[in-house]
């Protein structure tokens, strides 16, 4: 008995979160208890799986002698979830067809519900893999609560959305990362990452500067030869116009459904573009400077990256906030500035759901419509950006508060060093 208490005390965390992550499945999809966490705008009130069924959609035409959008067939207009409205798909080629093909076995309601069956699973028996790997570390349970029990990942099941494969192969990469695992591994999940959501783009900098150049150039080799072949066939055009949209145009998007701080700031501010715009940069060279300092842990820098995605990329979604998880446990583990005791109730604070929630309860900044169901007027949104923002801004502070002054004495020597073998060679005036 005393050995069961023990070992239940040690890994309560673990168990709770397992239970939570259980639950979030039935209630998502049948009970809809949770509802009330998220704006029905988020849960897609009016259109269930218009999201999930794009990627079906995309590959149901390709067969057919179609387009990867999922566009209706030219002759007879079909698609696979005839009925439902669904998104263009923009997703990946070779994602689509590798996880769309197997569900056209199946009606598009029974898909719906196995690729949230899928998912459950791929989580629980990765973050397995991440307990095993960290098993003897002080902080494990509290980072396996934090994988499982983050409010989000119900918003992410409920939409039967794809951002928990990403999540699933960036703690797979991470765990290679900071293990030193086989580079060609490595590269592998990168290339991965990239296959499902292209974000992994803004991890090269801190990849390069850790000198992880075998883990990239295997990546970006793997991506190019599953990408180029849909291009010269011009069946992936359409993913490669979507990507260079989201990577060279500056979009405005804001109220209700982008939880980032640039889309607060442009629409919550007096702050022209143009500053907010400069905010954003400054943010990204902060960003690229800490990540490339020695003294700053590769995970570390990882955190910078997401830090800097979920508040200044255009389009954020609060399903996407998901992917903080992964980042944030393997930190926990490994970074001793995540492990204060300020740190890990910050971290806790990024697990819970939006003020929305209170809004809702209290019935003030929130509107109801039958189709679209309940959400946030502008001061209802803003209130929810500042609940999700403000505990991960506060994160960035505390862990980076103690790099200030030795890293500002680093660069002083290194500027100084620099100037005096400038003198000696006489190279510049």
């Amino acid at each position: 008995m005393r050995i069961l208490f023990q070992h239940y005390t040690k890994y309560k965390l673990i168990y709770l979160g397992i239970v939570i992550q259980l639950l979030y499945f039935p209630l998502a999809l049948h009970t809809g208890l949770l509802a009330s966490l998220f704006s029905g705008d988020a849960l897609h009130y009016c259109c269930q799986g218009m999201d999930f069924y794009q990627i079906p959609n995309g590959a149901y035409a390709y067969w057919h002698g179609g387009s990867l959008t999922g566009a209706p067939l030219p002759y007879g207009g079909t698609t696979y979830a005839a009925g439902h409205t669904v998104n263009s798909n923009v997703y990946h080629p070779f994602f689509t067809l590798i996880v769309g093909t197997p569900l056209l076995l199946l009606s598009p309601v029974q898909a719906f519900y196995t690729w949230i069956v899928v998912k459950l699973l791929l989580t629980l028996t990765v973050t397995a893999y991440f307990f095993w790997n960290f098993r003897q570390e002080k902080y494990i349970g509290l980072a396996v609560f934090v994988l499982l029990a983050n409010a989000s990942q119900y918003l992410e099941t409920a939409v039967a959305q794809f951002q928990s494969i990403l999540n699933a192969f960036l703690l797979l990469f991470l765990i290679a990362l900071v293990r030193n695992q086989s580079a060609r591994w490595g590269g592998i999940l990168y290339c991965l990452t990239l296959l499902v959501k292209p974000i992994g783009i803004l991890w090269l900098g801190v990849l390069l500067c850790k000198r992880r150049f075998t883990q990239t150039l295997f990546g970006a080799t793997f991506f190019a030869a599953l990408t180029i072949p849909f291009l010269i066939s011009g069946s992936g055009s359409y993913y490669l116009k979507n990507l260079s949209t989201n990577l060279l145009s500056t979009s405005t998007d804001g109220p209700v459904q982008i939880i980032t701080l640039r889309a607060f700031l442009l629409h919550s501010s007096p702050l022209p573009s143009i500053i907010v715009s400069l905010i954003g940069g400054i943010a990204l060279v902060l960003v690229l400077f800490f990540g490339a300092l020695r003294r700053v842990h590769i995970a570390k820098g990882m955190f910078l990256t997401m830090v800097y995605y979920l508040c200044f990329y255009d389009q954020v979604y609060e399903y996407q906030w998901t992917s903080l998880a992964p980042v944030l446990a393997i930190c926990l583990v490994c970074c001793p500035e995540f492990q204060t005791r300020l740190a890990r109730c910050l971290v806790l604070l990024t697990c819970l759901p939006s003020v929305f929630v209170l809004l809702n309860f209290w019935h003030v900044g929130v509107t109801v419509d039958r189709i679209f169901g309940l959400n946030p007027v502008m001061v209802g949104w803003q209130w929810m950006v500042v609940s999700k923002v403000g505990p991960l801004l506060l994160l960035t502070i505390s862990v980076l508060i103690k790099d200030i002054v030795p890293t500002y004495r680093q660069v002083n020597a290194f500027w100084k060093a620099l100037r005096e073998v400038n003198r000696g060679m006489n190279v510049f005036g």
